[in-house]
């Protein structure tokens, strides 16, 4: 029999990675809906295990609301967690049935799967604790790698992509932009809040292309903003940028409360927003000014220090976004796009510095428990972090003032 080979692209944390099950300190399904797809809901009719019969006929539930091939059914939740979730944490299908009957939701999660003019880019999401383990610390940031694998048997694909070689929309640039992108993230000659505002130049330049019709000038705007970060062009140019405090931490505060009237469902993102609040006594209330006096504090005695020396992580965090959502395409706008982008960089870096605060310092262990808990939270409820773009969109946020104005200290 003849195997098929596929080209891949992947970051090289992808080798390291496997699921650490009972070891794990949150589960894969706590708060989660969990979608069953027509084939193993079929695959589930015809188990012949008597024990797992009876308990899939209990407990997996036909979605009679508009299904489609990957969502025909769903699995009940017992206090927020999957009913097939044993007392050690482990999938008890996967245990007595074998992996091959695991949903496709749960076969790939939480891995990515994009395949980009033929070839498949296979990441991590965030979300979960051991992959940001892997995304986050590695000091030298985030290289990858092309190869070749056997074609996956399922088509796990989450975002298909295929640039034509005649241009005629801003996205058939995809892959000069991700590069671009990437690469400008990953220049340390500057502070990683610099890289942001310069990547926020260039996109909202980019929208102007885009509004006088510029396209066929688009790839030599992306090697002029390249050409610009290796020369250093830039060092400098943002020391004047005003930091307005009082607008980042209102904007930052209001995000949150929408979130937490949302309802959420992970106890360790309510544990990181419980230390944020207690950081900077939000919960005391304080007047504007004696919550700002806090953050600045915090940023000063705890953050900086702390960032200095692991900046590299919340730039891993970013380059591996940029890499799994397919950015900036995932969006219609390439400016919205860097917007979200900044939101959630912006949540988190407010969490730290109020947690900081709470703990009188950092470690490693923080920062991958807030940015796991957050990812869940934030980046797998769409319904949610639309809320809150449109939140931003509604008080005209949307603007590279705003956007510099939240990435600035």
């Amino acid at each position: 029999m003849t195997i098929k080979m596929v080209d891949t692209l992947i970051p090289e944390y992808m080798k390291e990675f496997s699921c650490i099950g009972s070891a794990c300190e949150d589960t894969c399904c706590s708060g989660w809906r969990v979608d069953i797809d027509e084939v193993t809901y079929k695959k589930y009719k015809r188990v012949d295990n008597l024990e797992m019969k009876a308990a899939l006929e209990k407990n997996v539930i036909r979605n009679r609301s508009n299904p489609t091939s990957s969502n025909v059914a769903k699995m009940k939740m017992r206090h927020l967690k999957c009913s097939f979730l044993d007392n050690e944490g482990l999938c008890s299908i996967q245990l007595k049935l074998g992996e091959d009957y695991l949903s496709n939701t749960c076969t790939v999660y939480p891995r990515r799967i994009n395949k980009v003019n033929g070839m498949l880019e296979r990441s991590l999401t965030v979300s979960c604790p051991e992959a940001t383990r892997l995304v986050l610390l590695k000091p030298d940031g985030i290289k990858f790698e092309q190869n070749q694998e056997v074609a996956p048997s399922r088509n796990l694909t989450s975002v298909t992509i295929d640039t034509p070689e005649k241009v005629s929309h801003w996205k058939d640039f995809f892959n000069e932009y991700r590069y671009v992108t990437i690469s400008i993230l990953q220049n340390r000659k500057h502070s990683l809040e610099d890289r942001l505002l310069i990547l926020g130049m260039l996109y909202n330049e980019l929208e102007e292309y885009l509004q006088d019709n510029k396209i066929e000038q688009i790839p030599s705007l992306l090697g002029r903003y390249l050409d610009c970060v290796e020369d250093e062009t830039f060092i400098g140019e943002f020391n004047n940028i005003p930091n307005r405090l009082e607008i980042k931490l209102r904007l930052c505060r209001e995000l949150v409360v929408l979130r937490l009237t949302e309802g959420i469902t992970s106890a360790r993102f309510l544990e990181c927003s419980r230390d944020m609040i207690s950081g900077l006594k939000i919960e005391a209330n304080l007047s504007e000014d004696e919550i700002n006096k806090n953050y600045e504090y915090s940023f000063g005695k705890f953050y900086s220090p702390f960032i200095k020396n692991h900046e590299y992580m919340l730039e891993n965090y970013l380059v591996n976004y940029v890499f799994k959502n397919c950015f900036p395409i995932d969006c219609d706008s390439p400016f919205e796009s860097y917007a979200r982008m900044v939101v959630l960089y912006s949540l988190i870096k407010l969490h730290l510095i109020g947690m900081a605060n709470h703990y009188e310092g950092l470690s490693s262990d923080h920062v991958i428990k807030l940015i796991q808990s957050l990812s869940k939270t934030f980046e797998h409820n769409g319904q949610v972090f639309e809320k809150l773009m449109n939140l931003l969109k509604e008080n005209k946020f949307i603007t590279l003032t705003y956007m510099s104005i939240l990435i600035k200290n």
